[in-house]
């Protein structure tokens, strides 16, 4: 029996980095012969640039989206916000204002009559749309997508489904009712609570072919263990001009500044300047200050290819970081600083991948560190783990599941 081609739509909504995780799932799939159309913003469709596959940028923007919906007043949080609240990531993902999202894809789709829709964990739109149009809808590898409580999310996506005049579901499988993908095998799944089966594979880590370290790396002493440094992008989402008039900055909680990306990399600096290491850390254009002659502050470099000669990777607790940090057999010490990082760092202690950095002091960061470089029990299960991750099926044969969803989903509608 011949291959049966088909073609998916995939839809991202919120970050650049959420969108390149999809470059090797969306090179696989030209690859072998279907047809991709990626949906989004147009901020997040600049990673597909190089890529073979066409681009609709009919998404708004998230910050334009919200401002629209705010009609000028300003975006307030509690005094008790809590960074890893349900309600506030259901909001951002799957509130009114993507209503916008779902009514610009519509025609798109309907010109591109996809037989499938990929999405992004907490890209919603996409659902929303498969649904109106009577074809399966499958979640790509995600963490936050996995994290949100389930119950939240489904009368959240209710309501969206009562504005647009949808069929309500009663399910809490219903965002993943055809399927879901994952890039970690079950054993080490990152899902909060229970989920229908993933189909897990082995997701390689994207970069440039032309992508290489600088030499002043080489020149580092090897006998001291290098340790990388990362923090997270989701504010990357409000990193437009818009953006700026959503808060009142004057009046954001304390917690939000105490606990922000660039007070997560501060931390992490000067805590790695008392660790008899080399330290890497990638700002991402933060303004982060360090002295100290181990400490060396890169504004962007590869992570994945780093990973690969490092001892060490200290990071927020994404989702992509631990799945690249498992797969490169490298532990973790996670400071968390939003979203679903506070249940991975706690999975990730659990699992022996490393340890929780208890707090943003300088030195909680230097003590988790040197347990992680130290103790023998992380070290063979980072080694355990990155065993099952290369164990796994290949990215080629998620064209296969996605092949079989569609041509199942074309049987039923036929017969």
């Amino acid at each position: 029996m011949g291959r049966k081609f088909v073609r998916v739509l995939y839809t991202v909504a919120l970050s650049a980095a959420h969108a390149r995780t999809a470059l090797p799932l969306t090179a696989v799939l030209t690859s072998l012969g279907h047809e991709v159309l990626v949906a989004g913003p147009g901020s997040v469709l600049r990673a597909f640039a190089d890529e073979p596959v066409t681009t609709a940028p009919v998404f708004p923007e998230v910050a334009d989206q919200l401002a629209d919906l705010l009609q000028g007043e300003v975006l307030t949080l509690p005094p008790n916000y809590d960074p890893f609240s349900d309600e506030m990531i259901v909001e951002l993902s799957a509130g009114p204002h993507i209503a916008a999202a779902v009514e610009a894809l519509l025609p798109v789709a309907a010109d591109f009559r996809p037989h499938l829709v990929l999405r992004d964990g907490i890209e919603f739109a996409g659902l929303l749309v498969a649904e109106r149009l009577g074809i399966p809808h499958v979640t790509a590898p995600t963490g936050v997508g996995q994290y949100l409580d389930r119950l939240t999310l489904l009368n959240a996506l209710n309501e969206r489904r009562a504005e647009l005049r949808q069929p309500l579901h009663e399910s809490l499988d219903s965002a993943h009712r055809y399927g879901r993908l994952d890039a970690v095998p079950p054993g080490y799944s990152f899902a909060r609570q229970p989920m229908p089966p993933a189909f897990a594979f082995q997701q390689p880590t994207h970069h440039s072919p032309g992508d290489r370290l600088p030499q002043w790396l080489a020149d580092l002493d090897p006998a001291r263990p290098l340790v990388v440094a990362s923090t997270s992008t989701s504010g990357g989402v409000f990193a437009s001009e818009s953006a700026l008039d959503l808060f009142d900055f004057d009046a954001l909680p304390a917690q939000v500044l105490e606990r922000s990306p660039l007070a997560h990399l501060e931390a992490v600096a000067q805590g790695l300047s008392t660790v008899d290491c080399e330290a890497v850390v990638l700002t991402g254009g933060l303004p982060v200050e360090s002295a100290a002659p181990n400490v060396h502050l890169v504004e962007e470099l590869p992570q994945a290819l780093l990973l690969q000669g490092a001892d060490l990777l200290v990071s927020h607790g994404g989702y992509g970081s631990v799945r690249e940090a498992m797969r490169s057999g490298v532990p973790i010490a996670v400071l968390p600083v939003l979203h679903d990082q506070m249940h991975n760092a706690h999975r990730v202690n659990d699992l022996k991948l490393g340890v929780r950095v208890q707090d943003f002091r300088a030195d909680a960061v230097a003590r988790a560190c040197e347990h992680a470089l130290t103790d023998h029990g992380i070290r063979a299960g980072v080694r355990r783990a990155q065993r099952h991750v290369l164990g796994l099926p290949s990215i080629r044969d998620v064209a296969g599941y996605l092949e079989r969803i569609a041509l199942r989903n074309r049987r039923r509608v036929s017969t």
